[in-house]
């Protein structure tokens, strides 16, 4: 651009990918689609192929296993994969958290993460994953400062053993907000102030949660923690419509776009009782410093449907909806 102005593509996506093993690269374990996702060994090359020059920069999560991170970056030639933490442990999986950056288009100068300390017990599910964020360092122009893209997915909590208190949602969320209070640290820590900062993830707290006597208090305690950094929610401040990105359960939850077949409508006008809910977000902070604003093109949800197999039940490639904007960074 003539005014010394970089554009960054960027989206981060819940792929579903769960196909656990005992140990990396080693046997599956028994149960298949009925327990885990369906059609994953298909599905995780489609993931790569959805998104290879789409995007810039993608940040995905539920890519658990090495087999599926390899086949989900085979299907980009050359792309940069950059891993979250990893399993430890036998029986255990990795963070699922997979970062991809076209080299083409942007250059990785840094990256780091972190596993988190705060988790579930034994009555979740999440237990079993090394839950935790991934931090990548994103230069999109020599003359312009950096972007530091932390993806992360938080605990969901409860669907393993059937416990007293397994499903206390109030549990979940303590847990959730110990990670988000690490995750802040993280982000204290390795952030470098002349930097934009972008938070992305599946957080697994709802930006209308009707099943709590006030359907916004859990956000709010998740924006609050989060505005302590200067980071705001891009849905909320550009999206239209609610922007439900999962608990899709028929195709026509999921409009198609008229001017693309992959991105999904979005309607101003739905109600909260529309299926679905909000639980992937993209989160922005500007640079400290004042040298370079950040804008950010409103969010957009894609499906990628009609890949001849299917993860989430409304027909979607996944059973949840990649979300994405367009940076523009621009010298103040």
């Amino acid at each position: 651009m003539s005014d010394g102005a970089a554009t960054l593509r960027l989206a981060f996506w819940n792929t579903w990918l769960l196909r656990p093993r005992l140990w990396r690269d080693g046997p599956v374990l028994p149960g298949g689609a009925k327990v885990f996702a369906p059609d994953v060994e298909a599905r995780a090359s489609l993931v790569g192929e959805a998104v290879r020059d789409r995007f810039d920069v993608v940040a995905l999560a539920e890519v658990f296993e090495a087999s599926e991170q390899r086949a989900v970056a085979a299907a980009w030639p050359g792309v940069r994969a950059v891993p979250g933490p990893q399993r430890r442990g036998i029986g255990r999986t990795g963070s699922g958290l997979l970062t991809l950056v076209d080299p083409r288009r942007a250059t990785v100068t840094h990256t780091a993460h972190h596993a988190y300390r705060a988790r579930g017990d034994l009555r979740d599910s999440d237990s079993m994953a090394s839950k935790g964020v991934v931090l990548t360092r994103i230069r999109v122009a020599d003359h312009l400062p950096e972007v530091d893209v932390f993806a992360t997915h938080l605990i969901a909590g409860g669907d393993l053993i059937p416990a007293p208190g397994a499903d206390h949602t109030h549990r979940h969320h303590g847990a959730r907000m110990r990670q988000v209070d690490e995750l802040v640290a993280f982000v204290e820590e390795h952030h470098r102030p002349a930097n934009a900062v972008l938070v992305v993830g599946d957080l697994n707290v709802a930006a209308h949660d009707p099943d709590t006597p006030d359907p916004q208090h859990r956000y709010e305690d998740l924006a609050l923690r989060f505005g302590r950094i200067g980071l705001v929610d891009l849905w909320a401040q550009h999206g239209v419509g609610h922007g439900h990105t999962c608990t899709f359960t028929e195709p026509h939850h999921i409009p198609v776009d008229d001017d693309h077949p992959d991105l999904v409508a979005d309607h101003p006008d739905h109600d909260h009782t529309h299926p679905g809910e909000r639980i992937d977000y993209l989160w922005l902070a500007q640079p400290a410093d004042g040298a370079v604003v950040v804008q950010a093109e409103r969010p957009r949800r894609w499906a990628f449907r009609d890949r001849g197999v299917v993860g989430g039940p409304a027909g979607s490639l996944s059973d949840h909806l990649a979300l994405s904007t367009t940076l523009t960074l621009r010298p103040a």
